[in-house]
């Protein structure tokens, strides 16, 4: 396999940067190519990458970042790689490995609105969206479930596309057996008396990492508390206004800038306690690393990985809002805390017990997976797609299709054309010109909780409405049948009570959320409900709503629609040997309130929801 790797910087200090070396390193020795395309690398370079310096330019580092997103795309086109993996956010990636928190909705919560109007804001969100956006195809690899569920609430993105990684510790991260001899031999080259306390802050990017918080805190001490307190600062980034905040707050004694070290392992064994109060972190790597070398933790809940200190009993987590206030008194309560022997023989334990260790291992697993499905078809492709047709209309086919041993169905669509659009329009209907209403729908639907197919790809190309190409590639729901054909006999061969009423209550619940939440489905069918027969032993079986190609979306759906779509219900059962007790069980349910309290006050409804069923009925039905 030949892997492109990508990132604007590398040197060896960065958590990013790690972790990209330690999974490159795993795809070396499973026998992989793998190139490398950045804009700087400081430090030795590896052994067996290929590395391809690129020269981006500009005098901000948003233009550099355009630059060099502009020098990449013109590589990767004279060269043929099976995956483009991407460590920052840029165009052109087929995974990217998300070691940054969504851009969007921390300028939103943490910047003024002129804040958007700057080039800055405009190149990086275009950079966010080249990666998140539904048309794209890049699968991303999430380190925390937080940051999963940040980038969907702003994205609004299946799900499918998020692959949630373990943590990446390095095993050379845990305390070793001669712990107690290292811890001496530090403190002793810095002369630290045994008495007294050392707080560690490790990481590159000292803003981010809440060090002006953590030096407000330690000047808030008291006098006796703070004499016998040291601060350690690892990280490679500028020094001098936190110098001047430690010179104005008369703490130039208590702090201690080390710059970037190889040997911070040393470091944890050596200190009393991480303190860690970040304003925003993907994940704070740095969290873990302390735990598993026995050093307690102060951190804030904004930290991806700030679970794991409760999971471990092994510090003090404040929640958010962040006070700063709060933050001085925890600060003190930690370091007078009787619990601190016992919270560092916690982390101990959680080091040998947990499996925080294989990241690398798992991204490079998903990465040969990834190479060998889908997920690296560009556009084209998806539309040339050929297997077995199931419908073909005017402009648009549907297909169960077979990619590397997974089945799929995919829906394309070739362009309408103005005939059609101009007829919708004079049935003063919006004309459906692509995938993306059942796209947008389905998506919809499964944040809502009804089941559905899941969504695998979403693509769309062309301005024109008339030519406008798009698909929709979902997974293949095995098994199933329709709830058309599972009720087709009852007329002659009556269902257990118990089972219908579990039906009809689902399909209630189904109709009901849907409706409530804006959706109409336009052809909602018996048909367009897939059952589970694995699932008829459960309360509620399982169904899935399907071809939701005229799904309606809006605010709230006018009372026409609901109409139509229960009528369709009621068109589709009439075989089915329904008592009028049946009926009025879905309509109790589906209002969610007594039967005689809904039909007296919306008797002239339901009256117009089975005249316009007997109408499609007459219409349409078979006699059977």
């Amino acid at each position: 396999m030949k892997l492109a790797f990508c990132l604007y910087r590398y040197f060896p200090f960065g958590g990013l940067q790690r972790d990209f070396l330690r999974i490159a390193r795993i795809c070396l020795q499973r026998g992989h190519e793998v190139h490398v395309y950045t804009g700087s690398w400081e430090g030795e370079q590896e052994p067996g990458l290929f590395i391809h310096l690129l020269t981006p330019r500009g005098w901000q580092n948003h233009s550099r970042c355009r630059s060099f997103s502009q020098q990449l795309s013109t590589c990767l086109k004279t060269e043929k790689y099976d995956l483009v993996v991407g460590f920052n956010k840029m165009p052109g990636l087929d995974v990217y490995y998300a070691a940054d928190v969504c851009y969007q909705s921390r300028i939103k919560n943490s910047k003024p609105f002129w804040y958007r109007l700057l080039p800055r804001y405009r190149q990086y969100l275009k950079d966010e969206r080249a990666v998140f956006s539904p048309q794209a195809q890049t699968q991303i690899l999430i380190l925390s479930p937080m940051q999963g569920e940040e980038y969907r609430r702003c994205y609004h993105l299946p799900e499918e596309r998020f692959h949630l990684l373990p943590p990446g510790i390095s095993p050379d991260r845990r305390a070793p057996e001669n712990a107690n001899e290292i811890r001496a031999e530090i403190r002793e080259s810095f002369n630290i008396q045994n008495d007294e306390n050392i707080l560690l802050m490790v990481g590159s990017g000292f803003k981010t990492k809440g060090l002006d918080r953590l030096l407000l805190g330690l000047a808030a001490l008291p006098t006796e508390l703070r004499n016998k307190t040291q601060l350690w600062v690892i990280g490679q980034d500028q020094t001098a206004k936190f110098v001047q905040q430690a010179r104005t707050l008369g703490l130039e004694s208590h702090v201690h800038f080390l710059g970037g070290r190889h040997d911070v392992n040393r470091f944890f064994l050596a200190a009393d306690f991480l303190v860690h109060p970040a304003y925003h972190e993907n994940t704070g790597t740095v969290i873990l690393e302390a735990l598993v070398a026995g050093l307690p933790v102060l951190t804030v809940d904004v930290c991806g990985y700030a679970p794991y200190v409760h999971a471990a009993q092994a510090g003090i987590i404040l929640p958010s809002p962040y006070h700063q206030k709060h933050f001085n008194l925890a600060l003190q309560a930690l370091l007078l805390s009787p619990l601190r022997k016992t919270w560092q023989q916690n982390g101990l334990a959680f080091a040998q017990l947990s499996d925080i260790y294989s990241l690398p291992e798992k991204a490079s697993d998903f990465l040969e997976q990834a190479s060998q499905s889908w997920a690296t078809l560009n556009f084209k492709e998806f539309m040339q797609l050929q297997g077995q047709t199931y419908r073909t209309l005017e402009g648009r086919r549907t297909q169960r299709i077979l990619i590397h041993n997974q089945t799929y169905f995919i829906k394309q669509h070739f362009g309408v054309g103005w005939k059609e659009i101009f007829k919708n329009l004079l049935q003063f209907k919006l004309p459906i010109i692509s995938a993306k209403n059942e796209w947008q729908a389905l998506q919809r639907l499964q944040e809502l909780g009804v089941m559905t197919p899941k969504l695998k790809a979403y693509g769309r190309r062309g301005f024109n409405p008339a030519r406008m190409q798009s698909f929709l590639l979902m997974e293949e729901l095995k098994t199933m049948i329709s709830l058309e054909d599972f009720c087709r006999h009852w007329k002659t061969q009556a269902p257990s009570v118990v089972l219908k009423r579990a039906l009809i209550a689902k399909v209630a619940s189904i109709a009901k959320t849907m409706h409530e939440n804006g959706i109409n489905h336009r052809d909602f069918y018996l048909c367009h409900f897939l059952l589970d027969p694995a699932s008829l032993s459960k309360a509620q079986p399982d169904l899935y709503l399907i071809d939701l190609h005229r799904a309606g979306l809006r605010k709230k759906i006018a009372r026409r629609w609901l109409i139509k779509d229960l009528a369709g219900l009621y068109f589709s059962s009439k075989n089915l040997g329904l008592t009028p007790r049946d009926y009025w069980r879905f309509i109790k349910l589906y209002r969610q309130e007594g039967i005689y309290d809904s039909i007296s006050k919306e008797m002239r409804f339901w009256r117009q929801v089975v005249k316009c069923g007997e109408k499609l009925y007459h219409a349409h039905a078979v006699p059977r």
